[in-house]
């Protein structure tokens, strides 16, 4: 692979754009997408009024009275996640994800000029193909490209060069640093390092033995301008996921049992239009108390298939033979996934 710039391309308040891709009435209005009754994504409308995600719906509420809360569509969201990533795997020879709306992208860029043209196609296809806008950082190395994402939003593109690097690997804030945790930054600051050019005052061991030694080596790597550059794809898919809440914001809760078939048709289906067979399914049920621990069981098939009735009947026996509190939602996992095409005799 090439050492020339790099992309990092992060979707604008995902959940929140999902959302308004289908309801152009609230373009322009203060929306916010509900989980349970927690904000889970709000577009910049809302942004600008005080909302932030993570936050209960009535705090948000208080702060923007006007605002528009929408149920999360999860189904939705996890369609769009994986076309997202498609176009993504289009338009670069290697893709590295970070979650279901975000990637460092090698387009094989000898030059920033063919970076921001690259880039400039994925934001174009992605709004065109998607409805969806994405924000597009160009960089030398992933931390660069990620920082540069960061200055674009929203719905922008954003390079930092050469001048602009220097910079910001002397005297980039430690807690802006992508990686770093709050207990390294926390450890660090009690000494009175607040950012990277504070490093230089302390001796190697001293950083090794505070932040263990592969932060150690990525902080002095961060420092020195030879943090990682390569983007590393993932080959194959070898696990997909669906999830979902028992309860909604203003919708009738379901059962557990209904839940899980929503799921596992969600997943079965995104399974089959990808050309994917599974084996195994993990189930994650996550407890409605904080002080119950989250319950995971396992199942699988002799014979790798995507049929829903198939795995609804496994996860629905997963669930009915173990003791599970009372639960807050859960999550379906087909795992050790194949080729459909690589399959004989598979059970449909």
């Amino acid at each position: 692979m090439s050492r020339g710039p790099l992309l990092h391309a992060d979707a604008d308040a995902f959940f929140a754009s999902v959302v308004l891709r289908g309801r152009p009435q609230l373009a322009g209005l203060p929306v916010a997408v509900v989980a349970h009754v927690i904000i889970a994504s709000a577009n910049y409308p809302a942004r600008a009024r005080g909302v932030r995600s993570g936050v209960h719906t009535q705090e948000a509420l208080r702060q923007c009275p006007e605002l528009i809360l929408v149920d999360v569509p999860q189904g939705e969201v996890e369609e769009a996640g994986e076309a997202l990533l498609d176009l993504f795997r289009e338009c670069a020879r290697a893709v590295e994800p970070g979650s279901m709306e975000e990637a460092f992208l090698d387009v094989g860029a000898r030059s920033t000029e063919e970076a921001v043209a690259a880039g400039r196609e994925v934001r174009r296809r992605a709004a065109a193909e998607l409805e969806i806008p994405v924000s597009v950082g160009v960089g030398r190395t992933k931390l660069m490209a990620k920082l540069a994402s960061r200055a674009a939003k929203p719905d922008g593109l954003h390079v930092i060069g050469p001048d602009r690097e220097a910079e910001l690997r002397a005297g980039l804030p430690l807690r802006d640093v992508w990686g770093v945790g709050a207990r390294t930054v926390e450890r660090l600051e009690s000494l009175g390092i607040t950012g990277l050019d504070g490093l230089d005052a302390i001796p190697y061991e001293t950083l090794r033995r505070l932040c263990g030694t592969a932060m150690a080596r990525r902080l002095r790597a961060i420092r020195e301008g030879s943090d990682d550059a390569v983007v590393r794809p993932v080959e194959r898919r070898s696990t997909l996921s669906s999830e979902g809440s028992i309860q909604g914001y203003a919708r009738p809760d379901w059962t557990p049992a209904e839940l899980v078939e929503m799921c596992v048709e969600r997943v079965c289906r995104r399974a089959e239009r990808a050309g994917l067979l599974a084996s195994g399914l993990t189930l994650t049920a996550r407890p409605s108390s904080l002080e119950s621990p989250v319950c995971v069981l396992r199942g699988g098939r002799p014979t790798a298939t995507a049929s829903p009735q198939v795995w609804s009947g496994v996860a629905l026996s997963l669930l009915a033979g173990a003791e599970v509190p009372p639960l807050a939602g859960l999550r379906v996992t087909l795992t050790a996934l194949v080729q459909a095409d690589r399959v004989q005799d598979t059970l449909f």
